[in-house]
């Protein structure tokens, strides 16, 4: 069992757990995935705060939550933006789609961070309190964004000297082609200082935009993300299983949250980490219950997971260019939202 936390949503100031969902979340808008800033950034519930007890018993049961959970925890909050966070953007979710499972299971994931980040502000002494203030504060007010823009210089330097590291992210949105159709899969990249090195290298050695060189990889984790739901649905009814074909993609995320690389020998090896998130559809065919005829249907399902790759690079036969390698699926998890 879990063992209960002061560390909820609540009224008054929430800045600490805020901040510490923005970075437990990667900085990320939990639903479009885009970079926000945090002096924009908004918690959201993700199963609504205002959802009826009926309505929670019936996601509990849905959703295998346990009997104690809080809407108010972290286990269903996350970092949002402005706009997702509107009517615009909330106006199409659906609170049991399998989606929301996802979220859930990632905000569990994030939950240990999460707390352990706002119950380390608690236990503080006045320097995090401060800088606590300092990263909350409302830039956007003339005043404050003076101050902190006269201040901040003298912050790095004592952070330097006292051997410490101002590393931080770096995000693009790259649009890789994927197909002969001209068809482009979005890629949003997230680097640290290690990460813009290893892009630098892979510019100024290999001659390789970062684009170029994830296309290959990109290609082969949509068609093997194809092959598995194909694969899945097929094997949804032993006694009456479907033939599935090809899926069709209604969303689909890309986030590449690490780059690095080494040499061993003549060979450089660069390293791609990400994740990934969609919603899929197929047509489905399978014998009637007659036995006599055809009965056609839709499945649509919810993926998610990692993937990993390696690009090498041979010094000694520079004009061979970049070679990839497989991409690999590390963790997979499929949903079935409705089999129409």
């Amino acid at each position: 069992m879990r063992r209960a936390s002061s560390v909820r949503y609540g009224p008054g100031d929430n800045s600490a757990l805020r901040f510490a969902l923005w970075e437990a979340w990667k900085r990320k808008c939990y639903l479009c995935r885009k970079p926000v800033e945090f002096d924009s950034c908004q918690i959201d519930h993700i199963i609504a705060k205002d959802v009826s007890d009926g309505r929670l018993r019936h996601l509990k049961g849905h959703f295998g939550l346990p009997d104690g959970f809080d809407l108010h925890d972290p286990h269903n909050l996350a970092p949002i933006c402005a706009p997702c966070n509107g009517p615009a953007g909330k106006a199409n979710t659906t609170s049991d789609a399998p989606v929301v499972l996802i979220q859930l299971d990632r905000a569990a994931k994030y939950r240990p961070a999460v707390v352990a980040r706002v119950e380390g502000f608690g236990r503080s002494g006045k320097v995090a309190e401060h800088l606590l203030q300092v990263i909350t504060t409302d830039l956007s007010q003339r005043e404050a964004r003076e101050e902190f823009l006269e201040l901040a210089p003298a912050v790095v330097q004592i952070l330097a000297m006292a051997g410490g590291s101002a590393d931080h992210l770096s995000f693009e949105r790259l649009e890789i082609e994927v197909d002969t159709y001209g068809s482009e899969q979005g890629v949003n990249v997230s680097l640290d200082e290690r990460g813009r090195t290893a892009k630098a290298l892979l510019a100024e050695v290999c001659e390789a935009d970062l684009g170029s060189a994830l296309r290959g990889p990109v290609v082969q984790l949509l068609r093997e993300v194809d092959t598995r739901v194909v694969k899945d649905l097929q094997s949804l009814h032993e006694d009456n299983p479907f033939c599935a074909g090809p899926p069709v993609s209604d969303w689909f995320v890309v986030d590449v949250e690490s780059l690095d690389f080494r040499r061993e020998g003549r060979f450089v090896e660069f390293t791609v980490r990400g994740a990934f998130e969609g919603s899929l559809s197929a047509s489905l065919t399978r014998s009637d219950s007659r036995g006599d005829g055809l009965e056609d249907l839709q499945g649509d399902v919810v993926v998610a997971g990692s993937f990993s790759t390696s690009m090498f690079w041979d010094l000694a036969a520079a004009l061979s260019g970049l070679e990839a390698g497989d991409c690999l699926i590390d963790e997979w998890k499929l949903d079935t939202f409705s089999l129409l």
